[in-house]
């Protein structure tokens, strides 16, 4: 056996090696990025070029995770540099090879979600934020949808969460916006995939053009795969159909953004000569009691693909009961939370606060919750779905360093030659530190560098302009040759190139050692150092790869489901488990309880030692029933708790805090849920959650 195989079980050993097209249903906790990593290896070690291997998965996180895996195994010369996410890879060969794309915009530049919304209420006319944010995402969906005739919409949970007059002002509106990118020779990030996917759809010579680029294509989490990403994997593809698709339709949880579980489940009928999926069914993580539990939740899904997790060790001993708690009010919720977490620290006083997991369907049961944590000494991080963007120093920087390092030496004489690849990066890099250079320039600038298709930059030497305005842009350029004279001759990493572009761009003055700039430049570093080469991390710094949060504190972590899925803890309680809540009122109504249980499933597989449930009799001024996904964790692994959630001297519990009896037992109303969402928004406007 070769050694890269080696730290395989047979079953992932099989998968790393079986021909494609091929599907591999991976467990929860099955060693799925393992198996995938190892199969690039096996390929790379068996003679094929690592460029021929195009590697994609859903985050800059897992992207990067996989190039410094993939690094750690092979060398960093045999690492293959198509691994990314579908943005970022598809911003690149557009970049590189996008000259068959009709209507693509010379060096265009990639607008950030913030930017894009900007764009957006230009072209429909509105200033609310807020109406332009939901706006902004049935633009969003219509675009992934590949959706052509907005008359004929098809039928998703996505679309159907839209009030129709929303889903007509989306449709109505994308004309002016598209042709508001055009002006500003932008895409934004569903351009980067709808684009591309029209193209070769129209022009099957483009198709095959591209997709003799790749040997085989491999997609990690292929159960998240929206309309237009699963029709770009197809047409990349080609005829033979050289898939290898990883993923787990059990955690398929996006529905809401546009993902369709039905890609994964019909992958035999898409391609052809795949033969039966392959399944990973060892788990790595879990006690036994907990993967009956997820096994049981799983059979409640009729449409499931069939899948039976398994203990890495069939004798390990069972692991304690998962723990059903039922709580008088959302505040005792709370302090049953603090009395919990306290408790295993009493009996683990080594155990690191991080380990220590509440996972929660809606934002607004986390609120009690972070209350009670925060009455103590118990360090507490709560991480929602939304990531903050970066702040513009830190975009900046990472701006000035991927400018940099768009020059190289290939022209006449050996002068200096700029990559238009960098042309958004230079438009940042004019921008901030402000030097004078307006619109107006710029404007003149762009416009002589399509005309002459050359780079911003390149453009900059024969651009008629003053000499004030030469002086600026000259003095960008400037500082980019030192930033990119002293990568090379001091060698550095990623990270180092990072700090000398903020050192010499002047940026760093601003960024500050502590608070926001100061936490946001650390994570900037972060990010970089696990990037493997400095032009590994300009590559992806485009799009996916821009800094997020930095390793957290120790800390007892509160968060989403969503934002828990790919994470495990050893402890993990989740809370809110009330009909109405979770499955939610709106999910109920729009026929998503499939999606809702998958929910469940991935918050139980997240535990590795102990699973607590908790649900509430009265939240806010509606009495609650347990949800019914309870009922589908069998009995025999469950016990009921009190200790911890008694309310002390709360009396009885069937009244209201101001005393009124609480309403007969029902779930709450999609306009009960909704005051309780304005709620916890207009409080975490006033005053921000630590």
């Amino acid at each position: 056996m070769s050694a890269h195989l080696a730290p395989l079980n047979p079953a992932q050993r099989a998968a790393a090696t079986a021909p494609a097209p091929v599907l591999v249903l991976a467990g929860a906790g099955s060693g799925k990025t393992e198996t995938l990593i190892r199969r690039v290896a096996d390929i790379i070690l068996n003679g094929e070029p690592p460029d021929r291997l195009l590697c994609i998965t859903f985050t800059a996180k897992a992207a990067g995770e996989m190039r410094s895996r993939l690094a750690a195994l092979l060398g960093p010369e045999r690492t293959p540099r198509w691994v990314g996410t579908f943005h970022a890879i598809m911003a690149r060969l557009l970049i590189e090879d996008g000259a068959g794309v009709p209507g693509l915009p010379r060096g265009f530049a990639i607008l950030g979600q913030g930017d894009a919304r900007e764009l957006l209420m230009q072209a429909a006319g509105i200033q609310d934020r807020k109406e332009a944010s939901l706006l902004q995402e049935a633009v969003s969906l219509l675009k992934n949808g590949l959706v052509t005739d907005p008359r004929r919409l098809p039928r998703s949970s996505a679309l159907s969460r839209f009030e129709p007059e929303v889903l007509a002002q989306a449709a109505a509106v994308l004309p002016a916006y598209r042709s508001a990118l055009a002006g500003r020779q932008a895409l934004d990030f569903d351009d980067l995939i709808a684009l591309p996917v029209a193209a070769m759809q129209a022009d099957p010579a483009l198709a095959a053009h591209w997709s003799a680029r790749w040997t085989e294509i491999l997609v990690d989490e292929y159960q998240d795969t929206n309309h237009a990403q699963h029709a770009l994997v197809r047409l990349l593809a080609g005829t033979p159909g050289r898939v290898f698709a990883v993923g787990d339709d059990l955690q398929a949880i996006y529905g809401w953004r546009g993902a369709d579980v039905a890609h994964i489940r019909r992958f035999g009928k898409d391609y052809r000569a795949a033969p039966p999926a392959l399944k990973l069914e060892t788990n790595y993580r879990s006690t036994p009691t907990i993967l009956r539990a997820a096994n049981a939740i799983a059979a409640e899904d009729p449409e499931a693909l069939p899948k039976i997790l398994r203990p890495a060790d069939p004798k390990a001993p069972p692991g304690p009961s998962i723990t059903i708690r039922e709580a008088p009010t959302a505040e005792d919720e709370g302090r049953g939370v603090l009395n919990w977490v306290q408790a295993l620290r009493r009996k683990q006083p080594e155990l690191p606060w991080r380990k220590c997991a509440v996972l929660v369907r809606a934002s607004f049961v986390a609120e009690p919750i972070l209350a009670a944590l925060r009455q103590t000494d118990v360090p507490v991080r709560l991480v929602t779905d939304r990531e903050p963007e970066p702040p513009k120093e830190v975009l900046a920087a990472i701006a000035w360093l991927r400018l940099a390092m768009s020059r190289s030496r290939g022209g006449k004489a050996g002068a200096h030659v700029w990559e238009p690849a960098a042309d958004d990066a230079f438009r940042r890099a004019c921008a901030f530190p402000a030097r004078g250079i307006g619109g107006a320039l710029f404007g003149r600038l762009r416009e002589h560098a399509t005309k002459q298709s050359l780079a911003l930059a390149a453009a900059v030497a024969t651009l008629t302009a003053t000499p004030t305005e030469r002086q600026g842009l000259e003095a960008v350029l400037g500082v980019a040759g030192e930033i990119a004279d002293g990568v090379s001759r001091q060698t550095l990493g990623p990270a180092g190139a990072l700090r000398l572009a903020a050192e010499a761009s002047e940026i760093v003055e601003r960024l500050g050692l502590d608070g926001k700039l100061g936490y946001a430049w650390a994570a900037a570093l972060r990010t970089a150092e696990q990037a493997g080469s400095v032009v590994a991390y300009c590559d992806g710094a485009a799009l996916g790869a821009i800094p997020g949060e930095a390793e957290p504190a120790d800390a007892v972590q509160v968060l989403t489901l969503h934002r828990a899925k790919g994470l495990e803890f050893d402890h993990v309680l989740l809370a809110g488990l009330e009909e109405g809540v979770w499955p939610n009122w709106q999910a109920e109504q729009q026929g998503a309880i499939a999606e809702e249980r998958r929910l469940f499933y991935v918050g139980v597989t997240r535990a590795r030692h102990s699973l607590q449930l908790s649900w509430v009799r009265q939240r806010r001024d509606w009495a609650g029933k347990p949800s019914r996904f309870l009922a589908e964790v069998p009995k025999a692994l469950t016990e009921t708790g009190t200790a911890y959630w008694q309310a002390k001297g709360s009396g009885s519990t069937s009244r209201t805090a101001a005393g009124r009896p609480a309403r007969p037992v029902k779930p709450p109303s999609q306009a009960e849920t909704d005051q309780l969402v304005a709620e916890f928004t207009a409080r975490k406007a006033a005053k921000t959650l630590r």
